[in-house]
């Protein structure tokens, strides 16, 4: 039997959610993808012409060392990468700022969560839980150049493709409702009874563990399955597989 992890909507937490188009939801899979071996149909042209890219940039040599010890090739990401994003469009700059504001201690119960599932912590991974706010501008440093590399040349694009998700989910709820959008949403997503039950969720999900409302981020790179990022006091967010990412 697989385990279903449940999420409770009252009205006040429908009222809240909400659809975001968030940078930093595509800087983990895409890094990922990009040092993987095995490669999506859907993203070769992407990786044939990236990979080339960051390997010639001498910049990236230093953000590829940041970006590998805190993106590991599976598993848990932290989540202080993931700030709740600040309206339906937030900029890679605002995502940022708000990255290098996270509180200190929940940036370092983020790396203990990190070094529980990768044995321990990388050099640079030390000095940031040693120093976060300094550190912090170094990790925002080597996104940037990382994003300047591997997405920017590509984000009006894909961009196009994430609001006409967006557009189509909001029409479905608008003439069919709620439970109709979840039931769309993914194969391991499922609408009952005011509760969003969620299938091979790791982590405990529930308001408990999660503040109010949802915000649903379609993503480029995230697919085949989901994340979650369920951190207090901000809103649950769910990053899904947007509709159309063939068309890139």
């Amino acid at each position: 039997m697989v385990a279903l992890e449940e999420l409770a909507f009252s009205a006040s937490d429908l009222a809240q959610m909400r659809f975001a188009v968030s940078p930093m939801w595509e800087i983990a899979p895409s890094f990922r993808l990009l040092n993987s071996a095995a490669t999506h149909p859907v993203h070769r042209i992407w990786v044939d012409q990236v990979r080339p890219r960051t390997a010639a940039a001498g910049a990236a040599g230093a953000a590829r060392g940041w970006l590998t010890e805190l993106i590991p090739p599976s598993g848990y990401v932290p989540d202080f990468l993931n700030p709740a994003p600040a309206g339906p469009a937030p900029t890679l700059t605002t995502e940022l700022a708000a990255i290098r504001a996270a509180p200190v201690d929940r940036g370092r119960r983020d790396l203990d969560h990190l070094a529980h599932h990768q044995g321990g912590l990388g050099p640079r991974m030390r000095a940031l839980y040693a120093d976060p706010q300094t550190r912090l501008v170094r990790v925002t440093e080597a996104i940037e150049t990382y994003w300047g590399l591997a997405l920017a040349p590509y984000w009006a694009r894909i961009r196009t493709v994430l609001d006409a998700d967006v557009l189509h989910r909001a029409r479905r709820v608008a003439e069919r409702g709620t439970g109709h959008l979840f039931n769309d949403l993914h194969t391991t997503v499922t609408w009952s009874d005011n509760a969003l039950l969620l299938a091979r969720r790791k982590q405990p999900l529930s308001r408990r563990t999660a503040g109010a409302g949802l915000v649903l981020i379609p993503s480029a790179f995230t697919g085949p399955g989901l994340r979650t990022r369920a951190t207090l006091p901000d809103p649950p967010q769910l990053a899904y597989p947007a509709r159309g990412v063939g068309s890139l």
